[in-house]
């Protein structure tokens, strides 16, 4: 399946970073080394420096949601990196906390560097279609469980560097706001994660069909089907952690056509390499001896391994448009969801009750 310019561009500036968007909404600058009065003194620098950081991410989810050029959200991606990696070589010399109690800085450079890791080895790139297709199926289930089980240990990294902020504030008697709703990030990783698995397999179907192997296809097909049941029991679970169903609507579609392409195009494939065996043998006889066989039967042959295999390649092609289209949806609704749902509005909203 070759897949237009515009989808790759989509496919570039969307799947590739909303994975790490989220931690940084938590992030603070560097810490100003001195001793504080007390633990307000501390927190009121936090809150400001949150504040910076937070400003700083809307410009980059900015530049993804709007599909900027390639080069300057990676640009601004490596400028989070390299702010991050400062910040925590800032608060390990400067930082020393509220009477030597450093929890929250540790906590924070923890998650740091979870980031910091994710980020440079791109282990949460979800756009890689055509190297983990060439994997066999083994290796690409591992990929799958990896990831998978990547985006569960990043979001329980929030999650716990979140619970450190709320224990620090109850430690020093400060009501410090913290995260304890639904993950929109987490949410869009999950729903992209089910089409990133799809496309994968997907993308091996379309390149076995051009080898002319039943068995390999059949193989496919049945990952395929499988994998596309586990998704629509996962849709099923997602579908009430938003009122914007958008996403988890489009990816039923996508899901569902690839059911469908699969129920149509795999008879189709199956009667067309039929054929195509069956007039090779016919072909090597007239060849070896063409006595035996009437050119008139050798034609009529020839038209009917035509015909077969032009309804597989006609159907395969009107297939690869409306997937195309189909594609160019999601990517849009992906998108728009974002957009929709990263609550901005919050950007100036009190860090804790001392602010």
């Amino acid at each position: 399946m070759k897949k237009n310019h515009l989808i790759k561009s989509y496919k570039r500036k969307f799947i590739f970073s909303r994975l790490f968007i989220v931690v940084l909404f938590f992030n603070f600058q560097n810490a100003i080394c001195q001793n504080y009065r007390n633990a307000k003194a501390y927190i009121s620098d936090f809150g400001k420096n949150e504040l910076f950081v937070k400003e700083s991410l809307m410009e980059y989810s900015t530049a993804i949601i709007d599909a900027s050029p390639d080069a300057r959200v990676q640009n601004t991606l490596e400028r989070i990196y390299t702010k991050l990696e400062e910040i925590n070589v800032n608060l390990l010399k400067n930082d020393i906390g509220i009477a030597g109690d450093i929890s929250l800085r540790d906590s924070f450079i923890k998650l740091n560097n979870k980031t910091i890791t994710l980020l440079k080895n791109k282990s949460l790139k979800l756009n890689d279609y055509k190297a983990q297709s060439n994997l066999g199926y083994s290796d690409i289930y591992k990929n799958f469980a990896y990831k998978e089980s990547e985006i569960s240990k990043y979001y329980s990294e929030i999650l716990n560097y979140e619970s450190s902020k709320k224990e620090f504030g109850l430690k020093y008697k400060i009501l410090i706001r913290n995260y304890n709703k639904k993950n929109v990030f987490e949410y869009n990783a999950y729903q992209n994660l089910i089409f990133y698995k799809l496309n994968i397999l997907d993308e091996k179907l379309t390149q076995l069909f051009k080898y002319r192997n039943i068995q390999d296809v059949i193989e496919c097909t049945n990952f395929m089907t499988s994998l596309a049941e586990e998704s629509l029991i996962k849709t099923d679970i997602y579908k009430n952690d938003f009122t914007d169903t958008s996403l988890n609507d489009i990816n039923i579609e996508f899901v569902n056509f690839m059911i469908k392409q699969n129920e149509t195009l795999l008879p189709l494939y199956q009667q067309y390499i039929t054929i195509y065996e069956d007039f090779q043998k016919f072909k090597n006889k007239f060849l070896e001896d063409n006595n035996s066989i009437k050119v008139e039967d050798y034609n009529n042959e020839v038209k009917r391994y035509n015909d077969i295999k032009n309804i597989f390649f006609n159907a395969l092609h009107v297939n690869q448009l409306a997937k195309i289209e189909l594609l160019k949806r999601w990517y849009i609704t992906n998108s728009n969801f974002l957009k929709n749902n990263i609550q901005f509005e919050d950007l100036y909203e009190k860090f804790s009750n001392i602010d």
